[in-house]
C-alpha cells in the first residue's frame, strides 16, 4: 500500500448524517455536501464546540488542520477553516462569520494547535481578531502598518495609490 493511500473513499451521505446528528443545536444548518468537502456554517460563539466534535468525532476524526483562510465579502468577514481526517479520508470546511465592525472569533488553538500561525496571518490581512490567541500579532507586515490589506475596505496608505 502506498503511504497515504486510502483503501476506500470514505461514504460522504452517512458521513453528513452522522455530523448533521453530532452538530444539532450547534451549527447553523444542515451540512452541505459540495464535492468530495462536508460544508458547515458554525455561529461564531459555537465555534470551537462544532471544530472539537469535528476533530473527535468518530465519522470524521479531523485530525489536521490544513488551513484557516480568512474572507471579506463585502458585507461580513469570516473564516473558513478546511479539516482533514487522515484516517477517515473526510475533509471539513467549518465556515464562521462576524463584522467588520465587531470583527471577533474564538481562537482554534487549543483544537487543532497549527491555528496559530493560520490565525495570525488572518488578523494580518483582515484584520480578524482572534480572542484567547496566545500570541495574536503580524506575521508578513509591521506593527505599525495601517490597516488589513485583504480586506474589501482597505485603502493604500501611500498618497498617489489614492489618486492624489
Amino acid at each position: 500500500m502506498v503511504l497515504g493511500a486510502r483503501v476506500r473513499p470514505p461514504d460522504l451521505a452517512a458521513t453528513k448524517a452522522a455530523l448533521d446528528a453530532a452538530l444539532a443545536g450547534i451549527a447553523s444548518g444542515p451540512v452541505e455536501i459540495r464535492d468530495d468537502l462536508l460544508f458547515v456554517e458554525v455561529p461564531r460563539d459555537r465555534l470551537v464546540d462544532a471544530a472539537g466534535i469535528v476533530r473527535d468525532g468518530e465519522a470524521t476524526r479531523c485530525d489536521f488542520l490544513s488551513v484557516i483562510v480568512g474572507l471579506d465579502t463585502g458585507e461580513r468577514l469570516g473564516t473558513a477553516t478546511i479539516v482533514h481526517g487522515i484516517a477517515s479520508g473526510v475533509w471539513v470546511v467549518l465556515r464562521t462569520w462576524c463584522t467588520e465592525e465587531d470583527a471577533h472569533l474564538p481562537t482554534l488553538v487549543e483544537v487543532w494547535p497549527g491555528a496559530n500561525w493560520h490565525e495570525r496571518e488572518a488578523y494580518d490581512m483582515f484584520g480578524i481578531i482572534f480572542d484567547g490567541h496566545p500570541d495574536l500579532r503580524r506575521v508578513f507586515l509591521e506593527e505599525t502598518f495601517p490597516g488589513h490589506p485583504l480586506r474589501k475596505s482597505f485603502l493604500p496608505p501611500r498618497s498617489d495609490a489614492r489618486g492624489g
